[in-house]
């Protein structure tokens, strides 16, 4: 008798853990078509990588803005792809990529475009937004893995230390 009491209380048990289950996933479904009402695909001729677009705004002057939107206005964070909820420029204003990411000798000395995402001009360091490596590719340091390494004799703390 304990054994099937046991048995029918484990499948109350599953019973109520799948209702459960159910009623959560139906209040994520209903929640997310009632978010969608108003958005719209973007338009073909949009070159983003960006699913779903909105339409209506745009991310000028609001890259990675903190404040969440809510529909019909698209996002301009770094969620918006996650929520396929960008605005339809998210892609060409906020994530700068034009030319990499990298100077190249072809690239130092270049007039400032400021649809690149790091600079090889020779204003860079002054405005600070240089590429990582514009000091090795553009000045003829040396790479900081190729300079010499100190030799460590002995072990020793550093000043302060116990």
């Amino acid at each position: 008798m304990a054994r099937r009491s046991s048995f029918q209380s484990c499948q109350i048990i599953s019973l109520f853990t799948f209702a459960v289950g159910v009623n959560i996933c139906l209040g994520f479904t209903a929640h997310r078509i009632k978010r969608a009402e108003g958005w719209e695909e973007g338009p073909p001729t949009v070159l983003s990588d960006s699913p779903w677009t909105n339409i209506s705004g745009s991310c000028k002057g609001r890259c990675f803005e903190l404040q969440e939107a809510g529909p019909p206005d698209c996002r301009c964070d770094n969620l918006c792809k996650s929520y396929t909820s960008c605005c339809h420029d998210f892609d060409e204003l906020c994530l700068k990529t034009a030319r990499g990411w990298e100077c190249t000798k072809d690239r130092c000395g270049e007039v400032r475009n400021e649809e690149n995402a790091c600079h090889c001009s020779e204003d860079c360091l002054a405005r600070g937004d240089c590429c990582t490596n514009y000091q090795v590719v553009c000045k003829g340091e040396s790479h900081w893995v190729d300079d010499d390494c100190e030799e460590i004799k002995a072990a020793e703390c550093p000043a302060g230390g116990p």
